[in-house]
């Protein structure tokens, strides 16, 4: 298996600063002791009697951290010329519509069952939101708070709505 290196995303960060009750005690101090430079085996002996990898991918599901291999790190630090492929602007178009009909789904069914606290986090972790993609984790983390907080009709509906918005 080779060396895979994780590091937190800026969503990660925000559950270390804001503990949103996402994620176990075990599944914190993976998150807490992943930097950028440690790959998942020095992860697995520093915690011999926790299922690191078991860990690791679920922190990777739920969008908190990301993995990259020693090779792709290297390969996007050392890259320092032009892109010389030309966007498809037609597409771009159609995915940042598609992105923003997602967003005010999330944001309109977020006003009216979570409240303010959770509008001002939706919103910052919405404002990243480049490709369709990277909805995932962030669609996962509000249907939990939505069924947490009873409104699992919400919940449902609302990720079927924004799967919609993103497939139109």
């Amino acid at each position: 298996m080779e060396k895979t290196i994780y590091s937190k995303t800026s969503i990660g960060q925000q559950e270390i600063a804001q503990r949103s009750g996402l994620i176990s005690q075990k599944e914190r101090q993976i998150l807490l002791l992943i930097d950028g430079s440690r790959h998942h085996y020095a992860l697995i002996e520093m915690l011999p009697q926790i299922d690191v990898v078991e860990i690791l991918l679920k922190l990777q599901h739920l969008g908190l951290i990301n993995s990259a291999t020693p090779e792709q790190i290297l390969n996007q630090r050392t890259f320092t010329g032009p892109s010389t492929l030309a966007p498809d602007l037609g597409q771009d178009l159609k995915q940042q519509r598609q992105i923003e009909a997602a967003r005010q789904v999330i944001m309109q069914v977020t006003q009216k069952y979570l409240g303010q606290n959770w509008e001002q986090r939706l919103a910052e972790l919405l404002s990243s939101v480049r490709r369709a993609e990277d909805f995932a984790p962030i669609v996962e983390q509000w249907g939990i708070a939505l069924r947490r907080s009873g409104y699992r009709g919400a919940a449902d509906l609302g990720e079927r709505e924004v799967k919609a918005a993103l497939s139109n």
